[in-house]
Formats: structure tokens, sequence, C-alpha cells
């Protein structure tokens, strides 16, 4: 995953008070080295869990297109890579217009990720009839296993393989669902929220040149987030290194998951508990319009071989609510949620884990990560 550098900036006054010349003048206090932050806890005691999960990637970005099986018409809407919270109201608005455009009234939902979740309520808030099924609702899901941070261009595409006017509707995406996480911010739980973030210099392990072309397109969206900078002075919470930060949004992916849920729910969405082992069985649900939201689960199921997975694991501590910020140091990103501190160590570049669908967890990627951010504190 590529960070962005956007401009985080601290303010305030201090006035000092002269002393009148028959009076000695009196010592000013010494002023504090850096801002006081509370230690987010690294010790590998408090890990509550590690998961991990096979992101899905394609070469050519998300899949967005009708296409008609049989007596089916199949809309597709999968292979986000790390981008799935991110882009996943822009995405779902595109696939329900599609879907809208086959003139049917009730329409199948295949997968309960984020995706799935996000383009099923904008299909009922259309007023369709919607159906999930799922072997694994949102809870369960792939999607529960995010980082859970902003990030619409993480692992979305390769430069040689994207359609010409990709990367409008990649912005497009973005903006939109963008604008839908802001209408989320201070509702109860706080499903959306922007934290500080502090990127820390240094550390033993250097940049890696990547060795595929990954796309990268945040600048196509300068100045829709808060900007970032260096953070100097008494700011500076690690004295002695060069801070770049700014606020950071933040899905505390819990109780977005449960928002979502609820709503569909209570919008008269229905939920059916299914898995499917190939196309047929697939095709083989009542309603004549599907949205095949199956993630990774698209290449067994409808035969894309262009899907790579790429591995990511996320190492779950116990969660420290006086310590609610971000940090990213030596290649590992730490962010206190309010449903856990989640450490993730990212390695030199975006090839980290790709075409590796393993999903056994490692103690010993957890340990190291750990270990890395204990540093900071030393």
């Amino acid at each position: 995953m590529k960070l962005e550098r956007r401009e985080f900036m601290l303010g305030g006054a201090v006035s000092l008070l002269t002393a009148c010349t028959a009076t000695p003048p009196v010592p000013l206090a010494k002023p504090p080295v850096g801002l006081q932050l509370a230690r987010l806890k690294f010790d590998p005691a408090r890990l509550m869990r590690i998961s991990v999960c096979a992101r899905p990637f394609r070469p050519a970005g998300p899949r967005l297109e009708l296409e008609r099986i049989g007596e089916k018409n199949v809309i597709h809407n999968y292979g986000h890579g790390g981008s799935g919270w991110s882009l996943s109201w822009g995405c779902a608005e595109e696939a329900t217009a599609l879907a809208r455009q086959t003139g049917a009234s009730s329409f199948a939902v295949l997968g309960a990720g984020a995706i799935g979740m996000t383009t099923a309520l904008a299909l009922v808030d259309r007023g369709a009839k919607v159906t999930i099924y799922a072997e694994d609702f949102l809870p369960d899901s792939r999607s529960a296993r995010a980082t859970g941070v902003w990030s619409p261009s993480s692992r979305i595409a390769m430069e040689d393989a994207i359609d010409p006017n990709f990367v409008e509707r990649w912005e497009g995406w973005s903006r939109r669902s963008y604008a839908v996480h802001q209408q989320m911010i201070g509702l109860s739980g706080d499903p959306v929220e922007y934290v500080p973030q502090y990127n820390v210099a240094g550390g033993e392990e250097p940049n890696v040149e990547e060795s595929r072309p990954f796309l990268h397109v945040n600048r196509r969206l300068r100045g829709l987030t808060p900007s970032w900078g260096a953070v100097e002075g008494i700011a500076n919470p690690f004295p002695g290194r060069f801070v770049r930060g700014g606020q950071t949004l933040v899905f505390n992916v819990s109780e977005y998951a449960d928002r979502l849920m609820r709503l569909f729910l209570l919008k008269g969405g229905k939920m059916v508990k299914r898995s499917f082992s190939d196309r047929a069985s697939a095709l083989a649900v009542d309603e004549p319009v599907i949205v095949n939201c199956l993630g990774y689960g698209a290449k067994a199921i409808w035969g894309d071989e262009t899907l790579v997975p790429v591995r990511g694991q996320i190492n779950w501590l116990i969660p420290q609510p006086e310590a609610r910020y971000a940090l990213y140091f030596d290649q590992v990103q730490a962010i206190s949620r309010r449903d856990g501190l989640i450490v993730q160590y990212l390695g030199a570049n975006d090839d980290r884990g790709f075409g590796n669908a393993d999903e056994t967890p490692e103690r010993a990627e957890a340990e190291k990560a750990l270990a890395i951010l204990r540093e900071l504190y030393n």
C-alpha cells in the first residue's frame, strides 16, 4: 500500500508575561520537548487475534459490467484489491445503474462483504427487492479483516492493463464513496472518523523498487482530503525524528459492518446463507438478475483467471480508547481503531503478498511488526 503525503497543522498561541523593572525576572518554565501522546502498547501479550485475507486484485482494475448468461443477467462488481471499503459506495452506484437497466425489480446479490452490502443497500434504496446470498456474512467475511483506512488506490490496477477511461472511472468511484463516508462521521458508534496519523522517518528496512507496474493515481484526488505536512517543534511527538502527519480517514469495521446489515434488513432486504460450488449453482438462484460481488471467490465461481490473490495479515491488539491515532514506521502501520489496535507489516512496496492465497496466520510476522513499533518509544 502507498501512503499519501498530506499536510497536518497544529496551531496555538503562547503569551509571555514580562516582569516590571523592580522585580527580578521569573524564569520561564521549560517548554515541552514534544507533543505528549498516550503511548500505544505493542506488547505481544495484548494480541487478541491474527487475521489473514486474500485481497482480490485484477490487473485491469475492478470489473463492473453487465453480462448475459443464458436466461440470466449478471452484473459483475468485484476485483477491488485493497480498496474495497474505500470504493464501495461509488462502485455500488454504478453496479446499481447497470442492474436497473435490465428492467427487473428483483435482484440477487452474491457476497456479503463491503462491496456486496453497499451494492445491496443501493438497490434497496431505489425500491428494488433484494436478497443477499453468502457463505459468510459481513462480520465473518474477508472485508472484516481489512486495515480499515481510506485507501482508494491500494493495489487497484496495473498501468499496462487498464482501459483508457479507467482512471476517470476510478476518480468518480473515489469521490462518490468519499462523500458517502463523510455522511457517517459523527454517527453513533463512529463507523467512520478521522484520527491523526504520524509517519515517522527512520528504521532499518530500505524501500525497494516495485517489480510490477502498479497504478498510482492518488494525485487525482488532491484537495479532497485534509492536507498533510511536516510535524515540527512541540507538535512533534517523536523529537529527534522527522515526522509527517495529518488526519486520516478510518473505518471502524465492526461498527460499520453492523450498521450496514441493520440498515439493509430494516429496509426490507433479505439475507440467505448459501455457498456456491460453481457457476451453475450461482445461476440457480430464483432472481432474474444476479449481482456478483464475490471478490476473490469470483475466480472459482465465474472463471476469472485474471484475479490474483494478495495476502494481507492484520494483527489485532486490545483497543486503546485513550490513544486514538495512527503510526507508520519502518514499513509497519498501526491504527488505533475503536474495535482494536490494528498493526500490519506492509513491506517495502506493493509487491508484498502478491500471488499468495495462503490465509494461515503467521505469529512471527506479528511479533516482528510489534518489535519494530516498540522502537519508537525506546
